[in-house]
């Protein structure tokens, strides 16, 4: 059926067309529906006939005759053979109109291809038809999808295929003289792969995808060189449709029973001249990045605690997306090595096994990579990113921030747990930055590409952004220099006092034990106790009183947990936060310094007498 749905009162009517006589019209399982470009109440629909409508569906006309082969006196060939009438599931089966385009540029400007082998074309809107001819198409293929372009009214595309009679070629064709003559553009298609749907590019003529049935393909060139577009699409999957989306740039991909995909932003394309693709590398330009924070309406990042059952795909990753091209990776030794072997072999001759040396040299060589590096309008460096070094077009993406200041951890983050948040920095305010790429290779860093420029910019959706950008900003630095020192000696607090147990055991494990060391033991011991309290709050007091006040790294961490994950301006309890905590640190530090060095000083002793060793203790020998 075909119904108009109304998305204000939810309602549905029936619009579907039928037939003025006795003859049914012939409908595809999925038959064509097309809204005008030039007219949103105008409706194109076809079954065997080209039906339009100028009023949302409420009157029909036809505008064509039957522009099919009708339906067959005998069975057409399938597979090299005939069929009888009880092996077919429907006579006609083939003789439905598949495909419609209108041009953008010309509203009178029309095609239709069929299910059985034709294609037709119209220049008044549909006042004559006239039929074109494919060269190479076989008699009964299906014209699965036509395209209209947007950039030359006469120019047009079509995805042919001849599945159905076990013909698995690709048939691609392209007109450009309104429908009159149409060349194939197959050029380096894989022979096995039949051709479902083919999609232009609004703003570059040269850019076409095409599906097939093994994946998407896509040429930026005007003599037609056809690339595999891989980006997490399955390998072997069938592609029954493309869409364009204009305003984000985006490529819809319909699979056959994998789902549909997305590519985010395929403008990167436009960029990938032959001339640009000689170079060793490039940074495409950069699409201006939009600065928010991602909400998590359940709660907790993506669907919460809702299960499995409750699907949603997940959101492009919230940054300044960086596009960019690497001519070829470089090979390994051991790789050259290998390449060189299978040509002695291919060529018949003696494979000599490798000295010690040659593999020691392989082994030792450093895996090369590339390092992105983001600065911003002063030239200051802001983010360091490492990636692995791989050729092709890839991307990655700032999320607009300065890199954590929590003690390294080489722990990956698991998002499996909901609770758990990656480590974030806060964010860089907005303006124009600059990302440079350089690869490191066999211990030197070169520059591969120019520096590429780029705007970030505020989504402002916020009701209650910072007054001074300015002012949040430095509010932040100084927040990020102090939570830096304080989450380090916190973390190296925590260090000393592991160390106790092997300092404990290795005190007693000295054949002439000074009775000051266990005294001075001691005194660290409580005085490592008094600082955990002081950073971290008193736990004794939280179990028997219920409450304590509030620790001074939980001062700290109410700004980093809090202001760094929105887009707001530091509240006075912030700017409070972050005075009694910078007041009270300077303290803690001078304690645990000077603990550090009582026990540098009981380590040195217990060292001179021959105790074992200790973790993080250098060992003293003379021969």
């Amino acid at each position: 059926g075909l119904y108009r749905y109304d998305k204000k009162s939810g309602e549905r009517l029936y619009i579907k067309s039928h037939e003025p006589g006795d003859t049914a019209y012939r409908f595809d399982w999925d038959a064509p529906l097309l809204v005008s470009r030039h007219d949103n109440k105008r409706l194109y629909h076809a079954g065997n006939k080209v039906l339009r409508t100028d009023d949302q569906g409420s009157t029909w006309k036809e505008i064509s005759p039957d522009l099919t082969r009708g339906v067959p006196q005998e069975m057409q060939r399938l597979m090299d053979r005939s069929w009888s009438i009880d092996e077919l599931a429907t006579k006609g089966s083939m003789a439905q109109i598949t495909t419609l385009a209108e041009s953008p540029l010309d509203e009178n400007i029309l095609f239709a291809g069929s299910g059985d082998g034709l294609l037709y074309y119209t220049w008044d809107g549909g006042g004559s038809w006239r039929q074109a001819q494919l060269d190479g198409l076989p008699e009964y293929a299906r014209v699965h999808h036509i395209v209209a372009s947007h950039h030359d009214k006469m120019a047009a595309y079509a995805a042919c295929h001849n599945f159905f009679a076990g013909d698995f070629q690709p048939y691609l064709y392209k007109t450009t003289d309104g429908g009159q003559h149409w060349a194939s553009i197959n050029a380096n298609l894989p022979e096995m792969g039949s051709t479902f749907t083919v999609g232009e590019d609004h703003l570059d003529a040269g850019l076409l995808f095409v599906g097939t049935m093994y994946g998407v393909y896509v040429s930026n060139t005007s003599d037609i060189n056809w690339v595999k577009l891989k980006g997490g699409l399955p390998n072997a999957v069938a592609v029954m449709d493309l869409d364009l989306q204009r305003e984000e740039n985006d490529l819809v991909v319909s699979t056959f029973g994998r789902g549909v995909y997305i590519l985010d932003d395929y403008s990167p394309l436009r960029h990938l001249t032959p001339k640009l693709m000689e170079q060793e590398a490039a940074i495409l330009p950069i699409e201006d990045g939009v600065m928010f924070i991602e909400a998590d309406p359940f709660g907790f990042p993506g669907v919460g605690f809702q299960g499995a059952s409750y699907y949603i795909a997940p959101n492009p990753e919230v940054g300044a997306t960086i596009s960019y091209y690497v001519k070829e990776k470089p090979k390994s030794l051991k790789e050259q090595r290998r390449e060189a072997e299978k040509e002695l072999q291919k060529a018949g001759e003696e494979v000599q096994y490798p000295d010690y040396a040659t593999l020691k040299k392989e082994s030792d060589e450093e895996e090369p990579f590339l390092l992105f590096t983001i600065s911003d309008g002063e030239g200051l460096i802001v983010r360091k990113i490492k990636q692995p070094l791989a050729e092709g077009v890839q991307r990655l993406v700032w999320d607009f921030r300065y890199s954590p200041v929590v003690p390294v951890s080489l722990k990956p983050f698991d998002p499996s747990v909901p609770w758990n948040s990656p480590d974030l920095g806060y964010m860089a305010p907005p303006g124009t930055y600059q990302v440079t790429l350089s690869k490191y290779e066999n211990g030197e860093m070169k520059q591969l590409a120019n520096p590429q420029s780029f705007v970030c910019r505020p989504l402002n959706l916020n009701s209650s952004p910072p007054e001074s950008q300015q002012v949040l900003d430095a509010f932040n630095r100084k927040t990020a220099t102090l939570a830096r020192a304080v989450m380090a000696a916190d973390a190296h607090r925590s260090h000393l006092e592991e160390q106790l147990p092997y300092l404990e055991q290795a005190i007693l494990s000295v054949p002439f034990m000074e009775a000051q060391w266990f005294a001075d033991f001691s005194k660290i011991k409580m005085q490592l106790k008094s600082v955990n309290e002081q950073l971290n709050g008193d736990p004794l007091r939280s179990r028997y009183e219920g409450q304590s006040r509030t620790s001074l790294k939980e001062k700290v961490e109410l700004i980093t947990t809090s202001l760094w994950t929105t887009t707001s301006g530091q509240t006075t309890t912030f700017e409070r936060a972050y005075e009694e905590a910078s007041d009270g640190f300077e303290g803690i530090l001078s304690a645990l310094s000077a603990i550090d060095e009582k026990i540098a000083q009981l380590e040195k002793a217990l060292e001179k007498a021959g105790a074992p060793y200790t973790p993080g203790r250098f060992p003293v020998w003379e021969k």
